[in-house]
């Protein structure tokens, strides 16, 4: 699969007016907008401007490496960028109006800058917004669309309004945060100026919410914009903008990955449009976030949200790459905030899962009598794991991993759940649960990893299957020592030893027996829940016990 540095590649020996600006162009000009150039002095002067190719080879006359301003792959940017300065349609465009602003105190990461064939600032501008780059007020910023117009959304505005008092038409872009900042900024531009407009591009870039940004001013904004998003979208599709002119396009990376504009698919020149339409995880995720976001009240959203940055923020750190260095004492000041004493905080917190895997229904079947009822119900466990057994003979492999994913998840936040309230009822007192919190953080990376690496959600279903196993073993064993029914005892060891073997083939299975393993759990799982429905019969237990 091409991407945009062999689009580059191919097209870069011709110029705009041999071949028209398209919206691969508007891709590789808005990831050339992540490129740090603030130490460039020049660009800096009112009115500067520099050909692309003169500024990459005055950063490596004084030594500077090429940087990409986001936390995600700096190898392929650099290709891209060195491929854009040595061909014609790239390398001779002029960059203007360089602009870098980061306000720790006041949650502002903004930074634009202007394309353009002529020095002169005449004629037709291309205006890129950079995305979010790896500083957390940037990312604080970009959560606090949900209940505010922000600084940057006010500075994109203005930026593009100086723009077209040198310009005589622009094309506005951005990326990520960026194509947020490109809508906004020309649905609020007068009559006089958005005629001047000739289009807007959002690459995976999030819309706005209805209770803060009116819904007619994106509908302005629609018949000159168009909106590209990768197969698995999901900073692009919070507040998912209506705009007609969408594209989802194919992407050579896994997962939350495909937001990286370098990886999405270029065929004969234009976007590879993706059939199959978006990710049905991803649009499982982007639905549980909308309905996350609407189910807490907007004052309650600033709070949460202000005080889960600021938290991550605090004892100085400014990037993500810093907050992750800390390991678990930068995750243990966040859990103080959210899972404190704060009702609301917690209220907001504990509606994400919900709305996420449960539909918001979750605590709703949680404090119904008869669920706890059935729950403890022996009877109960054996129907259970029946259904269970013919529920994964019945479905398709891949949702196997959607259920491991699932079941990591809530995991995950289980682990932490307690570990906070272990440590609450201590005082805070870290090293009493150093364990319980090397646990949660163990399954948090683990969780994080297998939506950014490719196969390791295989490899930790195999584990967690395989642990299953091994937990039913033990759970059979258990059984045959409390059981005074000598055939039953036997059944249960012989049980536990299936089960054992069955963890030990699963743990080291190659990829391609998946169908196999999950004949065996299934089986196991309808052996084991017949046993446990006749044992309850014959000692006559009751559907429930009070």
């Amino acid at each position: 699969m091409d991407n945009i540095t062999d689009y580059v590649r191919w097209v870069g020996g011709t110029d705009f007016e041999g071949r028209p600006f398209s919206r691969v162009d508007n891709i590789v000009l808005c990831q050339l907008s992540y490129l740090d150039l603030r130490d460039i002095p020049e660009l800096k002067k009112s009115g500067a401007s520099m050909t692309l190719r003169d500024c990459v080879n005055n950063l490596t006359a004084v030594g500077v490496s090429i940087r990409k301003m986001a936390p995600d792959d700096s190898e392929r940017f650099t290709q891209l960028v060195k491929a854009c300065a040595s061909s014609k349609r790239f390398g001779s465009l002029y960059i203007s109006s360089f602009t870098d602003i980061y306000i720790e105190e006041e949650s502002v990461q903004f930074s634009a800058m202007t394309f353009a064939a002529r020095p002169d600032a005449k004629g037709l501008g291309f205006v890129a917004f950079r995305g979010t780059d790896s500083t957390i007020a940037g990312w604080k910023e970009d959560f606090m669309t949900s209940f505010t117009l922000t600084s940057s959304q006010s500075m994109a505005e203005e930026y593009v309004r100086a723009r077209l008092e040198s310009f005589d038409s622009l094309i506005v872009g951005g990326h990520s945060k960026g194509g947020n900042l490109a809508v906004y900024s020309v649905a609020v531009l007068p009559d006089e100026l958005f005629d001047r407009i000739e289009h807007v591009y959002t690459n995976d870039g999030p819309g706005f919410c209805h209770e803060v940004l009116k819904e007619d001013l994106i509908k302005r904004v629609n018949p000159k914009a168009t909106r590209i998003i990768p197969q698995f979208s999901v900073v692009g599709s919070v507040f998912a903008p209506a705009i007609d002119d969408s594209y989802i396009v194919k992407s050579d990376k896994q997962m939350a990955e495909q937001h990286e504009l370098c990886s999405w698919g270029i065929d004969h020149g234009d976007i590879l449009i993706a059939d199959e339409g978006i990710d049905p995880l991803a649009d499982s995720i982007n639905s549980g976030i909308d309905k996350w976001i609407f189910s807490v009240s907007k004052e309650e959203r600033a709070r949460f949200i202000n005080a889960f940055f600021d938290s991550m923020s605090e004892d100085g750190t400014q990037t993500i790459e810093e907050f992750t260095a800390q390991g678990t004492r930068g995750w243990e000041r966040i859990l103080k905030v959210v899972l404190g004493d704060d009702q609301g905080f917690r209220f907001a917190a504990a509606s994400l899962p919900d709305q996420l895997f449960l539909d918001g229904t979750g605590k709703k079947v949680a404090k119904t009598s008869l669920y706890r009822q059935f729950r403890r119900s022996d009877l109960a466990k054996g129907l259970a794991m029946i259904l269970a057994g013919l529920v994964i003979f019945l479905i398709p492999e891949e949702f196997m991993f959607i259920l491991v994913g699932g079941l990591l998840i809530l995991a995950t936040i289980v682990s932490i759940v307690l570990t906070v309230r272990k440590m609450k009822k201590d005082n805070w007192n870290f090293q009493l649960h150093l364990l319980d919190a090397t646990v949660a953080s163990a399954l948090l990376a683990a969780t994080v990893i297998i939506f950014v690496k490719e196969g390791a959600l295989f490899v930790m279903a195999s584990g967690i299957f395989a642990a299953l196993l091994f937990a039913c073993a033990y759970n059979c064993m258990a059984r045959a020592k409390r059981t005074s029914n000598k055939t039953y005892d036997v059944l249960l060891v012989i049980m536990s030893a299936i089960w054992a073997v069955s963890g030990i083939y699963i743990l080291f299975a190659p990829e391609n027996t998946l169908h196999v393993y999950m004949l065996i759990v299934g089986s196991l799982a309808l052996i084991d829940g017949v046993v446990r429905v006749i044992r309850a019969y014959n000692i006559r237990h009751r559907w429930y016990s009070k």
